[in-house]
C-alpha cells in the first residue's frame, strides 16, 4: 500500500518532468497548445496529428518563420552564426521538401491557403573554430499546422537534426520536410467510398457461365433439296451424290 501511495505522489512529478524535458528541454509544449500529445517518431522526431484529420480540398500557406526562441538560453557566437547561416535556407527548404512529399495532393503557397504552417527555431549548435574537434552541428525547430479560419491546432512537430558540418544541414532539413509532406499527403488522400453490393448471380450461372444459344434442329428435307439441285446442275457425280445423301441422313438421326 505504501509503494502504491508513493507512486501516486510520484506520477505528477514525472509528468511535469516530461512536459519540460522533451528533447532535453528544446520542446516547449506550451507553444503548440494543450491539444498536442507528442509521440516519438523515427523520421520526424516528435509528432502529433489530430485524430481523423482529413485535409482533402484544403490548401497550405507557408507563413513567415517566427523569431528564434533559444529555449536553452542564448548560445555562443558559433551557435548564433550557424543559425544566421541557416535562416536563409529554411523557408526555401521547407517549400521544396513539403512539395516533394505532397506530390500534388495539396497546393502550397506563401500567400494563400486555409491551412497555415508556422515554424520557428528553438536551438542551434554550431562548429567550433577548431575543425579537428568540431563535432557535429545541430538545429532544433518547431512546426505546427493550424486551421487558418479557426486557429485550431491540426498537427504539431518538433525535431533536432544533426550533421557532420553546416553544409549538410540544409539538405537534411529539406529531407525532413519531404517526410512531413508524405505524412500530410496521407491525410489528403481520397477517402474510400463503399460501392453498393450487387446481387450475386445464381450459383449455377456463376459456375457454368452464360447458357449457350440453343442449336437449331437439322433440316434434312432442305439439305436433300440442295443436294438434288447440285446433281441437276451437273456439279456432283453419282458417287458424290449418294455419299452426301448418306451423310445428311446420318446427321438427321
Amino acid at each position: 500500500m505504501r509503494s502504491s501511495a508513493a507512486l501516486l505522489l510520484l506520477i505528477p512529478a514525472l509528468l511535469l518532468a516530461q512536459a519540460g524535458g522533451l528533447d532535453e528541454g528544446r520542446l516547449d509544449p506550451a507553444w503548440f497548445g494543450s491539444a498536442a500529445t507528442f509521440q516519438p517518431s523515427k523520421v520526424l522526431g516528435f509528432q502529433w496529428l489530430k485524430p481523423g484529420l482529413n485535409l482533402q480540398n484544403r490548401a497550405i500557406q507557408l507563413k513567415p518563420w517566427e523569431a528564434p526562441a533559444w529555449l536553452l538560453g542564448k548560445r555562443a557566437m558559433k551557435d548564433q552564426t550557424l543559425l544566421q547561416r541557416m535562416e536563409k535556407s529554411l523557408p526555401a527548404g521547407l517549400d521544396r521538401g513539403i512539395r516533394r512529399g505532397l506530390k500534388g495532393r495539396l497546393p502550397v503557397s506563401a500567400t494563400s491557403g486555409d491551412l497555415h504552417v508556422i515554424a520557428r527555431v528553438v536551438d542551434a549548435v554550431g562548429q567550433a573554430d577548431d575543425y579537428m574537434a568540431a563535432g557535429k552541428v545541430t538545429l532544433s525547430f518547431d512546426l505546427k499546422l493550424v486551421d487558418g479560419d479557426t486557429g485550431e491546432l491540426l498537427g504539431a512537430f518538433h525535431d533536432t537534426l544533426g550533421t557532420p558540418g553546416a553544409d549538410y544541414l540544409p539538405g537534411r532539413f529539406e529531407r525532413w520536410c519531404e517526410e512531413l509532406g508524405r505524412l500530410l499527403a496521407a491525410s489528403a488522400a481520397p477517402q474510400a467510398v463503399l460501392q453498393p453490393v450487387q446481387a450475386a448471380a445464381p450459383p449455377a450461372q456463376v459456375a457454368a457461365g452464360p447458357l449457350p444459344a440453343p442449336v437449331p434442329a437439322f433440316d434434312l428435307e432442305g439439305a436433300l433439296r440442295r443436294i438434288e439441285g447440285l446433281k441437276r446442275d451437273g456439279l456432283l457425280s453419282e458417287e458424290e451424290y449418294l455419299a452426301l445423301r448418306k451423310k445428311a441422313a446420318e446427321k438427321a438421326k
